[in-house]
C-alpha cells in the first residue's frame, strides 16, 4: 500500500502464495528461491505467520492479518537459524529471528487484533515517538558539539579555508559558550562576543565581520538540522559598520624597493634569527620568497603556501594549480615569468621536501606564516622611520592587477591570470579557452615594469592588443 515503511507490506498482485505447511528450522533453511520477486509460506500452527523468501536468498518473518477491512503484513524481521544445533537449545531455539521466536510473536500480535489494536500503526507510532525523541535529544547539544560538526559535515567538504574556522570556534566561540546549550544562544550573547573587536579601543571591523559570518553560519547549519528555530543573528549588523574595501596597493617603487630589500635571499631581514625576539621581526627564507612569488605570479597566498613541486613544470615555465586547490574550483595555468622560475630553481637545488616552502613544524607554511611576520616587520620599518604604509599579502594581488592596467594589460586577460571567474552564461559554460598566450604576455609586461620599477625607472609600455576571436 502507498505510502507504508520499508518494513511494512501489503498483498499485491506479484504475490505467490504456497499452501500452509508446518514449518521446522530445517524447512525454512532448505526452501528453494523463487523464480518470481518472492514467495510466501503460511504456517499452519500459527495462525498468521509467514516465511517470505526472495530470488537473493532472503528469508524473513511476517504477521498477516486484517484491520477495518485491509488486509497486512507486518514484517517481524529477519530468520536466524538456531545457534547450537539443528533444532537448538531451549535457549537458542528462543532467541530472537527463530521459528520458536516467531510463533511466540505471531501469538502476541493475534491478541492485539483482536482487541481490535492495529500492530502495524502501532509500531510506527512507536517509530514516529523513537524519531521525536532523537530530533529532541539533537536540540540538547551544546555549542562544543555543535562546532566540532559543523567543521566536519559543513566546512571541510565545502570551504578551502576551514581551518581558519575551526580556529577562530576554538579560540573564541568554544571558550565562550562551548557548555551552552545551542538554542539557549541570544542576540545578546552574539553581541557580546563580538563587543571586543566591534567596539572601543579595539576595534577591529574586518575582524568583527569574520567572526559575525562565522557565527551566522554557525547558526544556519544548526537551523539546517533542525536544532534550533530561531536564528539568533538574524538581520544583525555589527555597530562598526562594514569595514571599508582595502585599496592598498604597492604602486611607488619606493614601495616596491622596500618590499625587494626585505625579501633579499641572505639580507638582514630574511635570515635565520638568532633568537626568538628577532624572529618576530624577520622573515625566514620561505616566507620571503613565497611573498616575492606572490608578487610574480598574483596568485592567493595560500595557493602559493601550499604549493607542491609536483604542480611546477619549470622547463616550460608553468605552474598548474588544480581545481581541488583553486577558489573557482578550476584548474588554473598560471606562466612563469623568468624570475619566479629563477627563484623556483634556486629553492629546488636545496628542497628535499614535496612542498615549495616546507615548514619545521608542518608540511608546509601557511598564508598566516606571511601575513604575521609582514605585518611585524612593516611595524618595525615604520619605528626605524621608513616611509611605508603597512601592506598584506592579498594586497600583492591587488599590486599585480594595478601594474597590468598601467601595463595597458586588458580587463579581460587580467581577469584570467588573477583566475576570476568569468560569470556570464558563455564564460562559464562555453568558452573552455586557456588564455595562456595572453597570460604570459600579461605577466611578462608586469616582470618588466617591476623590474624598471625596481630600478627606479619605468620601464616602456606596449599596448597588448586583444586577439580577434
Amino acid at each position: 500500500m502507498a505510502g507504508h515503511k520499508k518494513s511494512y507490506t501489503d498483498r499485491t498482485q506479484t504475490d505467490v502464495h504456497m499452501a500452509k505447511i508446518k514449518f521446522t528450522e530445517p524447512f525454512i533453511k532448505t526452501l528453494p528461491l523463487p523464480t518470481a520477486h518472492h514467495v510466501l509460506y503460511h504456517d499452519e500452527v500459527a495462525r498468521g505467520l509467514a516465511v517470505r523468501i526472495t530470488r537473493t536468498g532472503s528469508r524473513s518473518f511476517l504477521f498477516c492479518y486484517s484491520h477495518d477491512g485491509r488486509e497486512r503484513r507486518l514484517s517481524m524481521g529477519p530468520w536466524s537459524p538456531p545457534a547450537s544445533n539443528r533444532l537448538g537449545t531451549l535457549a537458542t531455539r528462543k532467541a530472537g529471528g527463530t521459528l520458536d521466536w516467531a510463533r511466540q510473536e505471531a501469538a502476541r500480535l493475534r491478541l492485539l487484533v483482536q482487541s481490535g489494536a492495529d500492530p502495524m500503526q502501532q509500531k510506527q507510532d512507536a517509530r514516529a515517538e523513537r524519531e521525536a525523541a532523537r530530533q529532541q535529544a539533537a536540540r540538547e547539544i551544546t555549542i562544543e558539539t555543535l562546532a566540532s560538526r559543523y567543521i566536519a559535515e559543513w566546512a571541510k567538504p565545502r570551504k578551502r579555508t576551514w581551518p581558519e574556522d575551526e580556529r577562530r570556534l576554538d579560540a573564541i566561540v568554544v571558550p565562550a559558550w562551548g557548555k551552552r546549550k545551542v538554542k539557549s544562544i541570544t542576540r545578546a550573547d552574539v553581541s557580546a562576543l563580538l563587543a571586543p573587536v566591534a567596539t572601543g579601543a579595539g576595534m577591529r571591523p574586518a575582524e568583527a565581520g569574520a567572526r559575525l559570518a562565522l557565527v551566522r553560519k554557525l547558526f544556519s547549519f544548526a537551523m539546517d538540522q533542525g536544532i534550533i528555530d530561531m536564528h539568533p543573528c538574524l538581520r544583525m549588523q555589527l555597530p562598526c559598520g562594514k569595514p571599508a574595501p582595502r585599496t592598498r596597493a604597492l604602486t611607488t617603487a619606493h614601495d616596491l624597493r622596500v618590499l625587494w630589500r626585505v625579501t633579499e635571499p641572505g639580507s638582514l631581514w630574511a635570515r635565520e634569527p638568532a633568537n626568538s625576539a628577532l624572529r618576530e621581526r624577520r622573515f625566514i627564507e620561505a616566507e620571503a620568497d613565497a611573498l616575492r612569488l606572490l608578487l610574480l605570479t598574483a596568485a592567493r597566498a595560500s595557493e602559493v603556501t601550499d604549493m607542491p613541486w609536483s604542480e611546477l613544470d619549470l622547463d616550460a615555465a608553468i605552474w598548474v594549480l588544480p581545481a581541488a586547490r583553486s577558489k573557482n574550483k578550476r584548474t588554473h595555468l598560471v606562466p612563469l615569468v623568468p624570475a619566479a622560475v629563477e627563484l623556483l630553481r634556486r629553492r629546488r637545488e636545496t628542497s628535499d621536501s614535496e612542498y615549495v616552502f616546507p615548514a619545521t613544524r608542518r608540511d608546509h607554511i601557511t598564508d598566516r606564516n606571511l601575513s604575521r611576520p609582514l605585518k611585524e616587520v612593516c611595524q618595525r620599518l615604520i619605528a626605524y622611520g621608513v616611509d611605508i604604509a603597512p601592506f598584506t599579502p592579498h594586497d600583492l594581488r591587488r599590486t599585480v592587477e594595478t601594474g597590468m592596467a598601467a601595463s595597458r594589460v586588458p580587463k579581460e586577460y587580467r581577469d584570467r591570470v588573477l583566475n576570476h571567474v568569468d560569470s556570464s552564461v558563455g564564460g562559464m559554460h562555453y568558452n573552455m579557452y586557456d588564455y595562456m598566450d595572453e597570460k604570459r604576455e600579461a605577466l611578462e609586461k608586469w616582470a618588466r615594469r617591476l623590474e624598471g620599477l625596481l630600478a627606479d625607472t619605468v620601464a616602456t609600455v606596449v599596448p597588448m592588443r586583444r586577439r580577434i576571436a
